[in-house]
C-alpha cells in the first residue's frame, strides 16, 4: 500500500494534468454547439461498430447450431424425395405418402437421418471416420453414407453413439457403379495415393465412355439405391490384358473437408440379404 502511496505522490503532477485535461474537455463540449455534436455524432458511430462486432460474432457462434439445423431439414427432404419418387414410379395411392414421410421412411425402404465426422483420415492406405451416431440411433453395418456430393462409404461397425466408416478411400471399399446413361457397371476400387481419384475396373469395351461422363452408383445391392453421385471420368485406358476399360473416376466427395453426412438405411435389406445367401448356399 505505501509503494502504491508513493508512486501517487512522485507522480501526483501527471495526475492533475490529466484530471484539468479532463474538466477542459468537458466544459468545451457542455458549453459549445459544434463540439458537442462533434462528440455526439463520434460516441454514436463508435457504439455502432462496437455493437455491430459483437452481432457478428454471435452470428458466427450461431452458425454451428443453423448448419445443424440445415441438416436435419436435407435428411428430411430426403426422405420426402424419396417417397415421392417411389410413389410416381409405381403409381401408388399418394395419400400414403403421409405415412412413409412421418416414420421417416421411404415408398421403397430407403430412409435417412444426419450425423456428423467426429474424427477422419485421408491419406492412409486404409482410411476409417467415425460419425456421431450408433446403435441406439438405429445405425447398423452395412448402411450407406453419403453427403451433399455424394456417396462417402459405409458403415463397418458401430458401438452404443458412434460408428466406424469405411470411406472410398478405403483398399477395401468395394461399390458397385455404373456410368449414368449405360447399363455397365463395374466395382470402384481405390488405390492408396491422391484423395481425389478411385478407379473402375474391368469396364467393357463395346460400351462408350467418354471423358466427364458422370458415375453413379448401380443399384444392384442393399446398400445404396440406384443414381447417387459418385464421381466423373478423369482418365480411360486399357487394363492390363487389353480386355477390359480401366477408368479414373475424380470423386465428387472432399474427402479432405467433409463435416455433415446422412446415413442412408434400407428396411428391405435384411430380407434381400437372406434371400441372396439361401442361393448362395444351394
Amino acid at each position: 500500500m505505501q509503494t502504491i502511496l508513493n508512486f501517487l505522490i512522485k507522480h501526483n503532477h501527471w495526475f492533475l494534468f490529466i484530471l484539468l485535461e479532463g474538466i477542459s474537455f468537458v466544459l468545451i463540449v457542455s458549453f459549445n454547439n459544434y463540439q458537442s455534436a462533434v462528440m455526439f455524432t463520434s460516441a454514436n458511430n463508435m457504439a455502432g461498430n462496437v455493437f455491430e462486432t459483437i452481432s457478428n460474432v454471435n452470428r458466427y457462434f450461431e452458425l454451428k447450431e443453423e448448419n445443424n439445423s440445415l441438416v436435419e431439414q436435407n435428411a428430411q427432404l430426403m426422405n420426402e424425395i424419396e417417397a415421392l419418387r417411389e410413389e410416381l414410379a409405381e403409381y401408388k395411392d399418394s395419400t400414403r405418402l403421409a405415412g412413409y414421410m412421418a416414420s421417416g421412411r421411404s415408398a421403397k425402404g430407403f430412409r435417412y437421418m444426419s450425423a456428423r465426422i467426429v474424427n477422419s483420415s485421408y491419406n492412409r492406405v486404409d482410411n476409417y471416420m467415425t460419425i456421431d451416431k450408433g446403435s441406439v440411433d438405429g445405425l447398423e453395418p452395412e448402411m450407406g453414407v453419403l453427403n451433399d456430393n455424394g456417396v462417402v462409404g459405409i458403415i463397418y461397425q458401430t458401438s452404443d453413439n458412434f460408428s466406424l466408416v469405411i470411406p472410398l478411400l478405403n483398399s477395401k471399399s468395394n461399390i458397385n457403379c455404373r456410368v449414368k446413361g449405360t447399363n455397365s457397371h463395374s466395382a470402384l476400387h481405390w488405390e492408396d495415393g491422391d484423395a481425389r481419384y478411385s478407379y473402375l475396373v474391368d469396364l467393357p469395351r463395346y460400351a462408350v465412355f467418354e471423358k466427364g461422363d458422370t458415375v453413379v452408383t448401380s443399384g444392384y445391392s442393399s446398400i445404396f439405391p440406384a443414381g447417387i453421385p459418385v464421381g466423373a471420368i478423369d482418365n480411360l485406358e486399357d487394363s492390363e490384358d487389353g480386355l477390359f476399360y480401366r477408368a479414373r473416376v475424380e470423386l465428387f466427395v472432399d474427402f479432405t473437408s467433409i463435416d455433415n453426412v446422412y446415413i442412408i438405411g434400407n428396411d428391405g435389406k435384411k430380407e434381400q440379404d437372406a434371400l441372396e445367401k439361401k442361393i448362395i448356399k444351394e
